[in-house]
């Protein structure tokens, strides 16, 4: 190996070690806990290193919502297998996205926090992945599914914020009165679900 691609790999590993730092940072305290001097001092290196691969904290937070992204999408790519029932898979995806949230709270919470990332290839190529889904279980014109993929987002996303929202202490009280969260959670899925085929 030559001089220049030991450097690059060096290079590349150090911007590893830095997305590894922030991320874990974000998992135990949420972004607001993260600073340059922290992950600078946690992979020991000095704030330059740190700037010398992001430009600034947002351009970090970018790469970590992403990832954030990448891991939640290798979720869905490992547990939904090699279902080819239309809608057990949107089901097995929507339970997939549920049990991301609440085992990454405070990375999920930032990555459908207002502050997306812009849609790159790669990210618009999933969303064609899910289109053909619903299109597929739908029986609809590929035009028709981004509302109905909108609404699903909002489903799970919406439910998902406001049972994140009922775990805060003031709000328990009003949950003894309910099912199990993710037992309501299926049921909100599965009507959904069938309503499309309606």
């Amino acid at each position: 190996m030559g001089h220049i691609e030991r450097k690059l790999r060096e290079k590349e590993a150090v911007r590893q070690r830095i997305l590894d730092s922030a991320l874990n940072l974000v998992i135990a305290d949420g972004w607001d806990a993260v600073t340059i001097r922290k992950i600078a001092k946690e992979i020991e290196y000095t704030p330059p290193i740190v700037y010398e691969h992001f430009e600034n904290k947002g351009d970090l937070q970018l790469e970590v919502i992403k990832r954030g992204f990448e891991k939640l999408y290798r979720k869905f790519k490992s547990e939904v297998g090699k279902e080819t029932n239309s809608k057990v898979l949107l089901l097995k995806m929507s339970l997939v996205h549920w049990d991301f949230a609440f085992q990454n709270k405070k990375l999920y919470q930032l990555m459908f926090s207002l502050e997306l990332p812009d849609h790159d290839s790669e990210m618009l190529s999933r969303f064609f992945e899910i289109r053909d889904l619903f299109s597929r279980f739908t029986g609809k014109a590929e035009h028709e599914v981004p509302e109905i993929i909108f609404n699903w987002i909002c489903l799970i996303t919406g439910t998902i914020s406001a049972f994140m929202k009922l775990e805060h202490p003031v709000s328990q009280d009003f949950c003894t009165v309910c099912r199990e969260p993710r037992e309501i959670y299926v049921s909100f899925i599965e009507r959904f679900l069938s309503g499309l085929k309606d």
